[in-house]
């Protein structure tokens, strides 16, 4: 049978006292013992005496500290090498000659792999960016290639080539306008890629290859327009090449936008590779929202300002390229022509009166082919490769025409330029001179200086584009991303804990901004809680569009699954009277020591009320949590005792022992608990208070002594408050419980009281740590409630933890690791929580366990046998004896036995 817990009854304290650690044999686990100073044990036996001496050993011969070692099985090589910054020399010592041996083994085994890949499985695969990119490089570069290393025969392929980049370019523009252009408000005022910057240079860019199209296809005629470009190097010919320029602009276009996904590629492969090394801790569909939000992680402001910059230097590059051969002296470019007038005069004048004979055009003629054969010295071919003198006269023996036919049938038409003297009509007679040269040396001279420039240009924009924007990205766009991407960070997951890169103080206004945001994001963390989780996620959101001006905290609230502790600080209005101004530092040394602890072992702070601190260990929103079992339940009458306890029964409510892994969340909610009593008599701070006399009670040294309590369940987790001040907590009666919990164990006389809903959760190590204290009614409830503890001893010193000298690992890493990696077996290897322990024996476990059973059953006066024992055995705990067996014991005499 049970009886109703009476929230006004309080136990009155028993006699405090202090116990020195026990001396245990290390274990094998993450942290192991070695005792600097101890004391000598007291035997086990069934002797009270003995118990109590043990107990009451004087506090000066405690142990004072304990070594802690890590387990090198429970960390990686790579954690203990970077744990607090240290590295393990010996360990690189000790593996390197087996890592080299095994790289080299992997290398060979690799380059194999990559062997039979090319021989049985190698495929050749592009994009269309890289395809585009290698037809842009062609549209630059193939005309002069063309010239330069290939003969005439090859034109009509390089014509197909030509033809086709021309083909693909206009269905690139096609596609862009109607891809990437916006029509809706009209032909006038489209928005996207059509009448764009980049538009109208892709247009420009068509447009120049026609003339590279015409050369080939039109021959001769073309050839005119290109002859002149070779060695006269006229302003025209230069202001075509500059036309011509304009292709960079794609290819500068192009190799961004191949940058950019070829960098996402990379990124995609590294973490597939991640994800096939088997890492568990990585969750696909985060992995999936991470590459989603990294690929629009640029900020707006950095897309327009980067495109601005590259805009600035195409247009600077282009008037540069078009006004420096304006400015520049380029010569007359008539050579040619001049030879060919002035043979002509001489021609008009030869074969009459004192020239009759032509010697003065033959000596012209002679004098000028032997200034070709010194010209062509420095060429590889002849220059002049025909002469044509009309009419034809004076003496037959002089041959002055001639024409190197053979070498003209191996040139291209652009090649040949053929010169003609103005005509002169005397007596009915046409004079005429007719020059013809082989422009082959000079036209791959310029072929060459194209490719020069051309690859100059591409440097020129690539680089400046770069360094300008490398320089607004390091002073204004990297911090502006920073700061974006802490604000969507934390917007996306506001409880976890990031590690931003510590920021060096500057002068510049953008990194104290962004400083500051830090600081903001840390505080809204730090001020909100696990509860304001939503409140923060919503109003700083930015991403996707959903961004306001509005602050909106009052946010709906949504039913969530948690364990929940409460913990209280006993005798705190005792403290506040005597400590005055200096209770917020006892209060925020002991805030510090609970919330270490249990964010150590997985829980979070949602309030802090002075002296009572509200910790949650969150499972989960309702609406993922049924996933795990369908909606419609059967339950068995026990399950709805069990699990609709203190509660109104709702067909929809999740049975949370179906949840997987929530035992071990369990476990360490408990730990997290046991392990705050362990740190509260271990830290130097909090202990000092023992001797403080103004805190002495009834003549008696300060013990500072808190209580738990655990329970289980679901509840509104939201904002509480107005515009004016909101708080993020949970309501709901399974919170009311933990609350009711913690008051319940002082009536006890024990430090942690939990619930059944908490109890089944735990595994069955965790189980078998605790005992069930009685079957109880609550305000609010009229179904029987069984409810448990965990037997502790508050009152007693631990040991100090230190690292072995000569290993730089920090403390904290070792604990969090040892956290992390939890299994059920450290119950029976903690030293810690062996020590807390220490005096519920098997013994006395059995001696109450037969004594509740009969207390339970009806049979009181077995049960008052049993109990006593129980109390007896227990003698030497804080309360001086055995708090549920007195709490029973006394309930029991007022109902006369």
């Amino acid at each position: 049978m049970g009886h109703p817990v009476n929230d006004e009854f309080e136990l009155k304290r028993g006699n405090e006292s202090s116990s020195p650690r026990v001396d245990t044999k290390h274990c094998s686990f993450a942290l192991y013992v070695d005792d600097e100073a101890s004391t000598p044990d007291g035997s086990d036996t069934n002797s009270v005496r003995k118990r109590q001496d043990l107990i009451e050993e004087d506090e000066d011969v405690a142990i004072k500290s304990r070594t802690v070692y890590i387990d090198q099985g429970l960390m990686s090589p790579e954690q203990l090498m970077q744990a607090n910054g240290g590295r393990r020399r010996t360990l690189e010592r000790l593996m390197t000659g087996q890592l080299v041996k095994v790289e080299s083994e992997r290398n060979v085994d690799r380059y194999k792999e990559n062997s039979r890949w090319l021989l049985d499985k190698a495929r050749i695969s592009i994009s269309y960016d890289d395809f585009m990119l290698a037809v842009t490089v062609f549209s630059l570069f193939g005309d002069d290639m063309r010239m330069l290393f290939f003969s005439p025969s090859s034109d009509a392929g390089f014509l197909v080539l030509f033809g086709s980049a021309f083909v693909l370019f206009v269905i690139e523009i096609i596609l862009n306008c109607w891809v990437k252009t916006d029509y809706s408000r009209g032909l006038m005022q489209v928005k996207g890629y059509l009448f764009s910057f980049f538009f109208w240079l892709d247009l420009l860019a068509l447009i120049s290859m026609i003339p590279d199209v015409g050369r080939i296809w039109n021959g001769p005629i073309a050839a005119q327009l290109h002859q002149r470009s070779g060695r006269a190097g006229k302003i025209g010919a230069k202001a075509a090449r500059v036309v011509r320029m304009v292709r960079l602009v794609r290819l500068v276009k192009l190799y961004k936008i191949t940058s950019q996904r070829k960098r996402e590629k990379q990124l995609l492969e590294d973490l597939q590779y991640v994800l096939d090394s088997g890492d568990d801790g990585i969750d696909r569909d985060e992995l999936q929202e991470y590459l989603k939000r990294d690929q629009t992680r640029q900020s707006k402001v950095g897309a327009q300002l980067s495109d601005i910059i590259t805009r600035r230097v195409i247009i600077a590059v282009l008037l540069m390229l078009c006004v420096v051969p304006l400015l520049s002296f380029t010569g007359n470019g008539h050579d040619e022509n001049n030879s060919a007038e002035f043979l002509q005069a001489i021609n008009v004048e030869s074969g009459y009166g004192i020239d009759a004979d032509c010697d003065y055009l033959i000596s012209a003629t002679n004098s000028y082919m032997n200034f070709m054969e010194d010209l062509e010295g420095d060429m590889k071919e002849e220059f002049l490769i025909g002469y044509q003198v009309t009419p034809t006269r004076c003496s037959s023996e002089v041959e002055l025409d001639f024409m190197n036919t053979e070498l003209m049938k191996k040139l291209r038409d652009e090649f040949i330029e053929t010169v003609h003297s103005p005509l002169a009509i005397i007596d009915g007679q046409e004079f005429q001179v007719t020059l013809t040269f082989n422009l082959t040396s000079f036209i791959e001279e310029g072929c060459k200086e194209r490719i020069y420039l051309t690859i100059f240009v591409i440097f020129m924009l690539l680089t400046l584009s770069m360094q300008f924007t490398n320089d607004a990205e390091k002073l204004v766009l990297g911090p502006i991303d920073i700061m974006m991407d802490m604000v969507n960070t934390v917007a996306h997951d506001p409880l976890s804990e990031y590690e931003y890169d510590t920021l060096p103080s500057s002068q510049y206004e953008t990194m104290q901004v962004q400083v500051a945001i830090q600081k903001i994001t840390t505080l809204l963390r730090v001020g909100f809680g696990i509860a304001g989780a939503e409140i923060i996620s919503t109003n700083m959101c930015v991403e996707g569009g959903r961004s306001t001006s509005v602050l909106d905290p009052m946010i709906p609230g949504k039913r969530v699954y948690a364990i929940f502790g409460f913990c209280d600080i006993h005798n705190f209005d005792h403290c506040t009277g005597k400590l005055e101004d200096e209770i917020m530092t006892f209060v925020n040394k002991v805030a510090e020591i609970v919330h270490e602890e249990v964010t150590r072992w997985g829980g979070l702070c949602n309030k802090n009320l002075g002296n009572a601190f509200l910790m949650v260990w969150r499972i989960g929103d309702e609406k993922h949590l049924n996933q795990f079992h369908s909606k419609r339940r059967r339950r068995s009458n026990k399950q709805f005792k069990s699990l609709t306890a203190y509660s109104e029964y709702k067909p929809e409510s999740v049975d949370l022992r179906r949840i997987p892994g929530l035992d071990v969340l369990s476990d360490k909610a408990l730990i997290g608990f046991l392990k705050v009593i362990v740190a509260l008599n271990r830290d130097p701070q909090i202990l000092s208070y023992r001797r403080d006399e103004r805190l002495a009670l009834d003549g008696e040294p300060f013990k500072l002594r808190m209580g738990f309590g655990l329970h289980a369940g679901w509840a509104i987790e939201g904002a509480v408050g107005s515009l004016q001040k909101v708080d993020a907590t949970y309501l709901s009666p399974h919170v009311n419980m933990a609350a009711r919990m913690e008051a319940a164990s002082r009536q006890f006389g024990v430090s942690v009281l939990m619930t059944q809903n908490f109890y089944e959760l735990m595994s069955a190590r965790a189980q078998a740590s605790c005992r069930k204290l009685d079957v109880v009614t609550v305000k609010g409830s009229a179904i029987p409630m069984p409810i448990y503890s965990t037997d502790v001893l508050q009152n007693q010193y631990f040991p100090s933890l230190h690292t072995p000298k000569g290993i730089e690992l920090d403390l904290s890493t070792v604990l969090e690791q040892r956290a992390n990696d939890y299994s059920p077996t450290l119950w029976d290897e903690d030293e810690d929580l062996i020590q807390l322990r220490k005096l519920a024996d098997q013994m006395f476990m059995t001696e109450f366990n037969k004594g509740i059973e009969a207390y339970l059953s009806g049979d009181w006066r077995t049960a008052r046998v049993h109990l006593d024992k129980a109390d007896d055995l227990m003698a030497g705990s804080d309360f001086g004896g055995d708090g549920p067996s007195k709490t029973i014991l006394d309930y029991m005499k007022s109902k006369d036995w």
